[in-house]
């Protein structure tokens, strides 16, 4: 059996190059999709999730009843996610904790580049590259950390008691003062 078996009639394997594009095309066309399933994930890496994949976006999304469960093309291509899981590191290098990218010829590229040149906006991405998100995670850098989700409980404010607030208020008078 070739390796483009079941592909269907005509279709041949991409390029890297045409990977990619394809890739970037579909965000560009999709990017209200693409920016749900980057939240999907960043809650997952943020609730503890260590590893996170395209088969698991896809049921955690149709539990959620968001609309990437309609996408035929984001639910059945593995070449898409490979670049969409890439740009997503590159931009929240977190994510490379629970995203794994085997390397891949597509790696050659300069994805900042094509980004702007595919989808021509301003995004900022704190990656050049997966490999360096993923070593920035290893590293320990700032830009890669989890920080764990506050609740309700942690958002409330507390409310002060009246010595407190006699203290605080003689401190700004003292300050004042000075």
């Amino acid at each position: 059996m070739s390796r483009d078996a079941g592909r269907g009639a005509g279709m041949r394997r991409k390029t890297p190059e045409q990977l990619l594009d394809y890739g970037l095309d579909w965000i560009a066309g999709h990017r209200d999709t693409y920016n749900r399933v980057m939240h999907l994930c960043l809650s997952e890496v943020e609730s503890g999730e260590e590893w996170v994949g395209r088969d698991y976006i896809y049921r955690l999304a149709k539990k959620s009843r968001l609309r990437i469960t309609n996408d035929k093309e984001f639910r059945f291509s593995h070449e898409l996610w490979s670049v969409i899981a890439r740009y997503m590191a590159m931009m929240r290098p977190v994510l490379a904790r629970a995203i794994s990218c085997n390397r891949s010829p597509i790696d050659d590229f300069d994805f900042e580049a094509k980004w702007h040149e595919r989808v021509g906006d301003g995004t900022v991405f704190l990656a050049r590259s997966y490999a360096e998100a993923k070593r920035m995670c290893e590293e320990g850098d700032p830009l890669a950390q989890v920080f764990p989700r506050k609740t309700r409980k942690d958002r409330v404010c507390k409310k002060m008691t009246k010595g407190e607030l006699c203290r605080a208020a003689q401190q700004s008078l003292f300050q004042m003062g000075a």
